[in-house]
């Protein structure tokens, strides 16, 4: 299973949490890791290499610079880094055998297995993605006349996007993307997801993003309006993906962060740090891992 990341030495250390729980979730399943970078420190990528062979995963770094020859017309302000358009070019970058592959954002933990989602059919299109629906009703209008997307009754999200990259690498190029972002560069406001919607709204699958991309402020709002449905146990036992998207994280904003669903990203830090404990253990007394 194709696995593509793209972060900054900021986030290394949040993709560890994510990576922990994709193992403890799918214990038959070997993934390879595909990281998308813009020269990443040798140290970072050297010891994000040693933790993911911990799970007997196999680690690709792409450095992707050859890719951002313009890469100061992608320079973006506010909190975005340039990392955030790189898996847009996962196509044109993966190894020729990689037909299919599931990008997604560090800021997320893994609570149910990945297999159903990572191998459905595409039913011919190019993405599956989620939309926040209840969310975006109200702006819809307004993304639509901003990105000259009239017809478009969706606007996904990307922190977790199944690519067909088989068909993308057949139909599309990467030159298009790097014009999308330089020539609509005044109006992104959510650089990479105002492209993706941008250049491929009516070539997206779109799945439940209440099991694939849970909120966890929407899922506050819903939680208070239906219990019975909506409660820890139904994140435990359906919700395949939490993504803690926005500019509040747990890890930056600790016993402050204010959403339940916070808990679970604690929870795998925690069962992560304790790994590091058996390992430092395993290495006083001699044995490998």
């Amino acid at each position: 299973m194709n696995l593509v990341f793209s972060f900054d030495e900021g986030y290394a250390d949040v993709f560890k949490v994510l990576l922990h729980s994709i193992y403890l979730n799918n214990k038959e399943t070997r993934f390879n890791i595909y990281l998308l970078h813009d020269e990443m420190l040798t140290d970072t990528l050297e010891d994000l290499q040693r933790h993911i062979e911990y799970y007997k995963y196999n680690f690709f770094p792409i450095d992707c610079r050859e890719y951002l020859e313009q890469s100061e017309n992608f320079r973006i302000n506010r909190y975005y880094t340039i990392e955030m358009y790189l898996w847009l070019f996962a196509p044109y970058l993966l190894p020729k055998e990689v037909d299919r592959a599931l990008y997604l954002d560090a800021d997320i933990v893994n609570m149910n297995a990945i297999e159903d989602f990572y191998s459905q059919d595409f039913e011919d299109h190019l993405f599956v993605a989620m939309d926040y629906k209840i969310k975006n009703k109200m702006i819809q209008p307004f993304n639509n006349l901003r990105l000259g997307t009239k017809d478009a009754d969706n606007y996904f999200n990307t922190g977790i996007v199944l690519m067909n990259i088989q068909k993308l690498r057949e139909e599309r190029t990467a030159k298009e993307i790097s014009e999308a972002v330089v020539d609509n560069k005044a109006i992104l406001i959510l650089p990479d997801q105002d492209v993706f919607n941008y250049l491929y709204h009516d070539e997206i699958k779109e799945n439940s993003w209440e099991i694939y991309n849970v909120d966890p402020r929407l899922y506050q709002v819903f939680q208070l309006i239906n219990p019975e449905t909506y409660n820890l146990g139904w994140v435990e036992d359906e919700v395949v993906f939490i993504h803690f998207a926005g500019k509040h994280k747990p890890w930056v904003e600790r016993e402050k962060y204010k959403w339940d669903l916070g808990k679970y990203y604690f929870e795998f830090e925690k069962m992560l740090m304790d790994t590091y404990t058996e390992r430092e253990s395993d290495r006083i007394d001699g044995r490998t891992f």
